[in-house]
């Protein structure tokens, strides 16, 4: 579960010397964390604020709780769930009332069961309203607070694996698959490049050279089939409106 699959909405063509503005990555953002388990709940609030000082995260133990209190005023909602996306869950139930209740604040789900779960299953969560999936088994902290902003910002976000499954793929080799995840460093490599970060910028928020930079958008682009990083943004799109959904 190592691929991911970033969306952003699309502007104009994005070069490697592009000198576009990347947008502070400790912008202020506030966060309504929604997690039933005060571990979990305490946990990640501690993480999130110590990682990046500028993240504000606002906890709740339930959905409602969040929607009466949204008079807090979040950016976001991140909802952790603690079971699978299966139908009949409380995760759909909980993504639908939010997304019914709070139209205009994004939601995305945190889910630690992400090895169970089916592209069906995915696809129903975006369908009830999701604009993010953020799997805690193979997401770090810095990615999974790029989805978070990626999501805050119109964009969405999803496992690349989910998103491209389908039988005939089931049925290719172990080696086969593997050699088109995106390793967790080109997952933070092309989250940026989302957001029309250019390779300098880049390096400088990885602590990375600009060369490293280029070979990673180098095997992006070979595992996407993309001539280009434009290319790469182009067909994650494609793969959310071949899927029914619109990024």
């Amino acid at each position: 579960m190592d691929g991911l699959a970033h969306i952003a909405p699309l502007g104009r063509e994005v070069n490697a010397d592009d000198s576009i503005c990347p947008g502070d990555p400790n912008e202020a953002i506030r966060i309504g964390l929604i997690d039933a388990l005060a571990l979990t709940r305490d946990c990640l609030t501690l993480a999130f604020a110590s990682a990046f000082p500028g993240v504000l995260m606002v906890p709740f133990a339930t959905p409602e709780e969040c929607i009466g209190a949204i008079v807090a005023g979040v950016d976001v909602i991140l909802y952790h769930a603690h079971e699978d996306l299966a139908p009949g869950t409380s995760v759909l139930r909980a993504v639908k009332l939010l997304c019914a209740a709070l139209p205009h604040i994004p939601v995305a789900v945190l889910s630690s069961h992400a090895c169970a779960v089916e592209p069906r299953n995915l696809r129903a969560a975006l369908a009830a309203g999701a604009r993010g999936f953020i799997p805690s088994t193979s997401t770090n902290i810095q990615l999974a607070t790029a989805a978070i902003r990626l999501v805050r910002q119109g964009g969405s976000f999803a496992p690349f694996d989910l998103m491209t499954s389908d039988k005939r793929a089931r049925k290719e080799s172990e080696d086969s698959e593997e050699s088109k995840q995106l390793t967790p460093r080109e997952n933070e490599v092309l989250s940026r490049l989302q957001r029309g970060q250019p390779n300098k910028i880049i390096a400088y928020e990885l602590t990375l050279t600009e060369s490293t930079v280029k070979v990673h958008i180098r095997n992006i682009m070979r595992k996407m089939g993309a001539t280009n990083r434009t290319e790469a943004v182009y067909k994650s799109q494609q793969l959310w409106r071949d899927a029914g959904f619109q990024p």
